[in-house]
């Protein structure tokens, strides 16, 4: 399976990086108007948005691409849905169950709402806890409560899952395929995804910092603009296997003037 997955989480009015104190990474946030233009882009590319299931079953990876959003902000209902919807394109939003209703988020009528006009709603877990670090029986509850919990809600089946702040091991990939996950998203910055069940899928992120040209670049698959990317996240992976994850959260923070404190959100790294 090759096509880009893109990862988004925020869709806001103003730039996050010229806050004094953040609720999240300024790149996971993008601004309505550089949202609006990356999805003109696709439309004028010839690009037409794919489901997950889409993209499992080989329908329509010439031209296609997946648009995906992280945590449920409600945002992505109030902002980014009515530009999907004004271009003919939909998405995928992997929600945290226990977010929903809390102030910054979806409530469950909002996510009710999409999920009747077209958009997929998968799981993003119950806690937005990571995954690799907890217990078997920690990462079920993960799994299996959150996909009952947004079935039970929207009255449609879940079958996909994002790993909260990229953290998974085997297990969590094994007990995904137990829960009847049919793929897991990562934050892994690749378009070639590994088949299975559950597939593996890679996602680029989508930096509020892009210009269109970049933007562009990526959804064209430019090795010279995902080779950089692929990188970086190795050396994040190997400062957390060297510091330790607590360590690394507490600098992560630091260093993005992160306080996310009021939101129930831990950011992803």
């Amino acid at each position: 399976m090759t096509a880009p997955v893109l990862m988004y989480h925020e869709v806001t009015a103003t730039s996050e990086q010229d806050k004094a104190v953040r609720k999240t990474n300024p790149a996971y946030c993008v601004t309505a108007d550089a949202f609006r233009s990356q999805m003109e882009q696709l439309t004028a590319g010839g690009f037409r948005s794919l489901s997950l299931d889409d993209l499992l079953t080989g329908n329509g990876e010439r031209n296609g691409v997946v648009i995906t959003f992280d945590d449920g902000w409600d945002n992505n209902h109030s902002a980014a849905w009515p530009i999907l919807t004004g271009l003919g394109l939909t998405a995928t939003i992997f929600v945290v169950s226990c977010f929903m209703g809390q102030p910054g988020y979806m409530t469950w009528e909002q996510v009710r709402e999409l999920a009747d006009a077209g958009i997929s709603i998968q799981s993003h877990t119950v806690s937005h806890r990571p995954l690799g670090l907890l217990t078997d029986g920690e990462i079920r509850a993960e799994l299996e409560d959150s996909k009952k919990a947004i079935e039970d809600r929207i009255g449609r089946a879940v079958n996909h899952i994002s790993m909260p702040q990229g953290v998974f091991d085997r297990r969590v990939i094994e007990m995904a395929a137990q829960a009847g996950y049919r793929s897991v998203s990562t934050s892994e910055p690749v378009i070639r995804h590994r088949g299975g069940t559950p597939a593996v899928l890679g996602r680029i992120n989508v930096s509020g910092s892009y210009d269109l040209a970049t933007f562009g670049r990526i959804v064209a698959g430019d090795r010279s603009v995902l080779l950089p990317m692929i990188i970086n996240k190795k050396a994040k992976n190997f400062v957390k296997s060297l510091v330790g994850y607590g360590t690394y959260r507490k600098l992560y923070r630091f260093c993005y003037r992160i306080d996310d404190s009021g939101t129930g959100n831990i950011s992803n790294p």
